[in-house]
């Protein structure tokens, strides 16, 4: 069993960085692991090296904490010995005698210090086996052992927890997701606050054609719980009329010319928010509306960039992180809208949805209903 006095985490594509910029994101990632472990009223003290951030603690929560932070790729409860063959080797043997195993394997690593990673194996390997009798299995072991040896410390452990990998959150600049109480949107919001993009979440209220305030109101609470601090802006903009205005002349174009009239509304509320694009649920061909042509009808001409994270993923892989991230239950009963017609355009042309547009009059809509948001701090 190991004697936790640290945890290891580890991350990936900070250290790709120049010097200056994997300086500055380690620091932000190290103050979000700061934030949500004393959020958790976790005693601890974190310091860096090259590639690691360590966690100085026994609380046995501080793992999983760390390992919910985005930028994090893993994070490991460890020992620290110091960097000698004999103390590496008497520590591993102690954790094997308590475990038992009948096969292991020893998983050297070295990051400096004066003992290769050769050295490591063969001495703890031998140790291990005269203390337990086991025999060393490096392809389906009953136990691995961990050791990362640096210049001033070894580092031994038996398990890795996997993180959500990506970029501290807050190293990219906010971003506005449309979100409609479904499954996606709210998967979508996740996957660019794991890009490092702060979240801000724009949801049109239809009543009476849909209700799912209550579902998008939960996705942002359960969203916030990944934001280490970052309070989160839910904002609602009321959409009702502009809904019966284009189903009374345009039904079968209901959906596409309320897409536009919806990213016209967030364009506004990008410029408001000093955000740097809208994002979708969008995933290629899933409805029908969401078909190359009408995606294109849709976007042609707005003021904003506007992303689509899912838009190559099917529908397993999304209710798969959905679930994963905790959105999934508060968002599987949500009701489709009465709006979408029977038989809705899946090919809208260009130049024709424009002209509706420009008849329906929705860009001096948009600006109009920008003017009613209402925006709740979560």
């Amino acid at each position: 069993m190991i004697s936790q006095d640290v945890v290891l985490v580890r991350y990936g594509e900070i250290a790709l960085k120049d010097r200056w910029t994997r300086q500055s994101w380690e620091r932000i990632l190290a103050a979000n692991i700061a934030f949500d472990l004393k959020r958790a009223g976790l005693e601890h003290r974190i310091s860096r090296s090259e590639g690691r951030i360590f966690i100085h603690t026994t609380d046995p929560r501080a793992t999983q904490i760390a390992a919910r932070v985005f930028g994090v790729v893993s994070a490991s409860p460890a020992q620290t010995v110091a960097p000698e063959l004999d103390q590496i080797s008497g520590a591993a043997a102690e954790i094997a005698s308590f475990i038992r195993p009948s096969s292991f394997a020893i998983r050297p690593r070295r990051s400096g210090g004066k003992i290769s990673s050769e050295e490591i194996g063969r001495a703890v390997g031998d140790a291990v086996r005269l203390s337990t009798g086991s025999t060393v299995n490096l392809d389906h072991p009953d136990l691995e052992i961990f050791i990362e040896a640096r210049g001033d410390a070894a580092y031994i452990f038996t398990d890795i927890t996997r993180g959500p990998g990506g970029l501290p959150l807050g190293s990219q600049q906010k971003m506005l997701t449309l979100i409609s109480g479904g499954i996606d949107s709210p998967v979508a919001a996740w996957m660019m606050m794991k890009r490092g993009c702060p979240a801000v979440l724009l949801h049109f209220d239809s009543r009476p054609f849909a209700d799912s305030v209550r579902q998008c109101l939960r996705s942002a609470e359960v969203l916030s719980q990944w934001s280490s601090g970052r309070k989160i802006d839910f904002i609602q903009v009321p959409i009702s009329r502009g809904i019966e205005k284009i189903a009374a002349h345009h039904p079968r174009a209901t959906c596409v010319l309320c897409r536009r009239l919806m990213y016209r509304i967030a364009s506004e509320v990008v410029k408001i928010q000093g955000a740097m694009g809208i994002v979708t649920g969008y995933s290629l061909g899933q409805v029908a509306s969401q078909t190359p042509e009408n995606i294109m009808a849709e976007q042609a001409g707005m003021d904003a960039p506007i992303y689509h994270p899912l838009i190559a993923m099917d529908k397993a892989e999304i209710i798969e992180i959905a679930r994963r991230i905790g959105t999934y239950e508060v968002t599987e009963e949500t009701k489709s809208c009465t709006a979408v017609p029977r038989k809705p355009i899946t090919r809208a042309k260009l130049d024709q949805v424009l002209a509706w547009e420009d008849e329906l009059g929705l860009r001096e809509m948009a600006l109009s209903l920008a003017q009613e948001m209402s925006i709740t701090r979560i």
